[in-house]
């Protein structure tokens, strides 16, 4: 049976900036470890989070399980203050994309460390 965890995992070039850049913008650090010889992270917006992402060296993943490369996956985040959300990410000169209002919702895009984007949606 599932349980109502779900991880995501993203490949990343330098997995401890990759974290400190997802902290920057309101994740925690659940758990950081070397597995096999390699740095692995794991975030979620809180504690009990049922969302988590889980940051792995890219060239580790290459090297050995290439067969589950592929382009990063199309994130979308969810926020209740989309607004405050985009300012504090602009203050803290993260790359963002125009704040539109699409239908009742608020949506922008904005790029990690490595030029990965995702996006926000949101009142």
């Amino acid at each position: 049976m599932f349980s109502n965890v779900v991880k995501i995992m993203l490949y990343v070039n330098d997995v401890a900036k990759a974290s400190d850049f997802w902290q920057s913008i309101g994740f925690i650090e659940l758990e950081r470890q070397e597995v096999d010889g390699t740095l692995v992270v794991e975030l979620a917006l809180k504690e009990s989070g049922e969302v988590q992402l889980v940051l792995y060296d890219l060239n580790f993943i290459q090297a050995h399980s290439p067969e589950v490369m592929g382009s990063n996956p199309s994130l979308m985040f969810a926020s209740d203050d989309t607004m405050a959300l985009y300012k504090k990410m602009k203050a803290q000169k993260v790359e963002l994309g125009e704040l539109m209002l699409l239908g009742e919702d608020y949506v922008f895009n904005f790029a990690d460390n490595e030029g990965n984007y995702f996006a926000v949606q949101g009142k």
